[in-house]
């Protein structure tokens, strides 16, 4: 009877990853910096409109996370290089409602150019499975979650360009 449950929290447990994997079906509604809505659906939409393979990085930090300010500079390069041919960088700040006016200028001055969203509640961060920062997702064009990563060390932005990689070829 032990390895029946086993057996079936087994299975169970690898079908909701499965399914996990998968985020054709959610969808988030946030503001970027300037305060228009967002919708990820409408943004994935028009990801697979563009015509070629795609990918999509979703990246969530804060103002008082420093791997997750190192990590959104370090692949600056990366999005440079890869923009053209359907990437997309979803950067996703956590911090709470008072410190959103700080966020604005940090963004504005660090000259970042990606596409920058508020969830001061964190409610698409656990949304998402989310439990730590920096914490990563890099899906393909058509909503399959490629990879999941969660810190960032110098050097990190090697591996995360080889997935984006592979879903542009």
């Amino acid at each position: 009877m032990k390895k029946f449950v086993l057996f079936a929290v087994l299975i169970l447990t690898m079908i909701g990853q499965l399914a996990a994997q998968d985020l054709t079906s959610v969808d988030f509604r946030l503001r970027d910096v300037d305060g228009n809505d967002f919708s990820f659906q409408k943004y994935l939409e028009n990801v697979r409109n563009d015509g070629a393979k795609g990918a999509v990085l979703i990246s969530f930090w804060a103002m008082w996370c420093e791997p997750c300010k190192q990590e959104m500079k370090s692949l600056v390069q990366v999005y440079e290089k890869y923009k053209d041919r359907n990437f997309h960088y979803l950067a996703v700040n956590l911090d709470n409602p008072r410190s959103l006016a700080k966020v604005k200028a940090y963004v504005r001055a660090q000259k970042l150019p990606y596409d920058f969203l508020l969830d001061p509640n964190s409610e698409v961060f656990k949304k998402l499975n989310g439990q730590s920062m920096p914490y990563s997702l890099i899906i393909s064009q058509d909503g399959k979650l490629v990879a999941k990563r969660t810190g960032y060390i110098a050097g990190d932005e090697n591996e995360i360009e080889e997935d984006i990689k592979k879903l542009l070829e």
